[in-house]
């Protein structure tokens, strides 16, 4: 099951305070997706993966490769790989949304809280819901399979 309240890009940029590194997560609405991590030096890593909710307020993430390399200045897009292997983490997590607000967020956001840390974060805020394939932050450098 995909339930549409999941569909989007999730970032934890509003719970970065005094943080030297950023993730994200991508849900797409056909069941695929991806997370990033990168810090302030330069590195990036993508993790592709598939996602369900195999029952009400639970997340499943079957990851199938990671991708590290470089990110371009001026966007979180990798630049150049160093790394490509598969990955078979599977993260079950318990979640929920709701509506939140941090010290970095003028505005009240809407929220996704994880039990399980996904790239080292357990909160993220939405960013927007229409998110596709041409926005994986790897796909200018490794096709998408």
């Amino acid at each position: 099951m995909i339930p549409a309240e999941l569909v989007g890009l999730w970032d934890s940029g509003p719970y970065d305070y005094g943080a030297m590194e950023s993730s994200s997560v991508a849900l797409l609405a056909d069941g695929s997706g991806w997370s990033t991590w990168a810090n302030s030096g330069g590195v990036m890593s993508v993790r592709r993966f598939t996602w369900s909710c195999p029952a009400p307020g639970m997340l499943r993430l079957a990851y199938t490769t990671e991708i590290t390399g470089p990110w371009e200045p001026g966007g979180l897009v990798l630049a150049a790989v160093d790394e490509q292997e598969p990955d078979d983490t599977v993260v079950l997590t318990a979640y929920t949304i709701g509506s939140d607000v941090t010290p970095l967020a003028a505005e009240p956001f809407t929220a996704l809280r994880l039990a399980e840390p996904v790239e080292y974060v357990r909160a993220y805020a939405l960013l927007r819901r229409d998110v596709t394939d041409a926005d994986d932050p790897a796909r200018s450098v490794v096709d998408r399979a």
